[in-house]
């Protein structure tokens, strides 16, 4: 082992001896060059090693302490657990981290060996040299923030996934997908802090425990609800879809209430926005029709099998407490006016005046 390191050691010294002796030859021509009234009485050997000392220590500089030209600034390196120090270096060479895979080593060593190497994701915000390597991957200086990601009120569990999978460098979104493939709903949209590594897994808890946490200032209300929490969410998240604005929200409830109430289909638009990607004006006399679309409210009566999106507080506080009225219609225009109506006629009326 003994051997290897002093081999090692060597090959680095020679590298440096090689561009000494390049330096040595261009700074000999260059003193003898020097040559004027004021330097005539220099001892030409003093100057002469004192070039050879800077020249030295300019190599010493280039491998330790200035950047690569195309050092990966805001790009993440992993270094794998039991990864050895020799695999470690040279990676980091040919990533253009280090201009010299033995030099780090031999910093590396100085500072510790191999087991002062701490495992883990990386992220240089800026370009340093050899030096500030090792000792980064030796201190544990990971460089990671938390990134700010903000899921909104309405948004799919595809939406999220589309979303996570732009900013967090090891979220997997298939498996993001398939883990929550029976949660929609129930991951609470929110503005969330993660660090840049973070896995789906620990996502995916965090949102669970926020809905619950939100959720449980709704108990009494749920206690006293003629429906189930997933009933009630289910409600919730087509109010959360259907209302452009959050004042609208209790209003549409109360519709929906009514409708349910007198046993009617409910004729939303916005399960058909989560099961065939539509939006209002895309529905066609076919789709009204779609007996296999078990989301279809216009053919099944009741609310669909289960939320279609992620639901705020304003739209689960409208779900339970719905503002009470005659009306059993409404519409939005395309500018996001609600219109209301108690019976069909005038709904069709306000359709002709504010949609047609």
């Amino acid at each position: 082992m003994f051997e290897y390191y002093t081999k090692k050691l060597k090959m680095s010294f020679e590298r440096l001896y090689v561009r000494f002796l390049w330096y040595r030859e261009r700074a000999r021509n260059t003193v003898y060059e020097w040559h004027d009234t004021r330097m005539h009485n220099l001892n030409q050997r003093t100057l002469f090693i004192l070039a050879i000392g800077l020249l030295f220590v300019s190599v010493l500089y280039i491998e330790s302490f200035r950047p690569t030209d195309n050092f990966p600034v805001e790009q993440y390196i992993t270094i794998e657990e039991g990864e050895t120090l020799q695999s470690l270096s040279q990676v980091l060479e040919d990533k253009d981290i280090v201009r010299s895979a033995d030099w780090l080593e031999i910093l590396v060593r100085l500072r510790g060996g191999q087991h002062s190497v701490q495992a883990g994701d990386y992220l240089f915000a800026k370009p340093v040299g050899a030096f500030s390597v090792a000792r980064i991957i030796t201190t544990g200086a990971y460089g990671l923030e938390p990134i700010r990601i903000t899921i909104p009120e309405g948004a799919t569990i595809a939406d999220m996934a589309i979303i996570y999978d732009k900013r967090l460098f090891k979220f997997d979104a298939d498996k993001f997908l398939r883990d929550t493939s029976n949660l929609e709903g129930y991951l609470f949209p929110d503005t969330y802090y993660f660090l840049p590594n973070v896995r789906e897994d620990e996502v995916i808890r965090v949102m669970q425990d926020t809905f619950q946490a939100r959720i449980a200032k709704f108990a009494d209300d749920l206690a006293e609800s003629q429906y189930s929490l997933h009933e009630i969410i289910t409600l919730a998240s087509i109010i959360e879809k259907e209302a452009w604005k959050p004042k609208d929200q209790k209003l549409i409830s109360g519709v929906l209430y009514n409708r349910l109430n007198d046993d009617m289909l409910l004729q939303v638009d916005a399960t058909f926005t989560y099961t065939d990607g539509k939006g209002t004006y895309d529905i066609t006399l076919a789709d009204l029709r779609d007996t296999e679309n078990l989301y279809n409210t216009y053919v099944y009566k009741g609310l669909p099998p289960g939320p279609i999106a992620a639901v705020g507080e304003a739209a689960i506080d409208a779900a339970l407490n719905p503002t009470p009225s005659d009306f059993y219609f409404y519409l939005a225009d395309r500018s996001g006016t609600t219109y209301f109506s108690a019976t069909y006629e005038e709904h069709l009326a306000k359709k002709r005046i504010y949609v047609d």
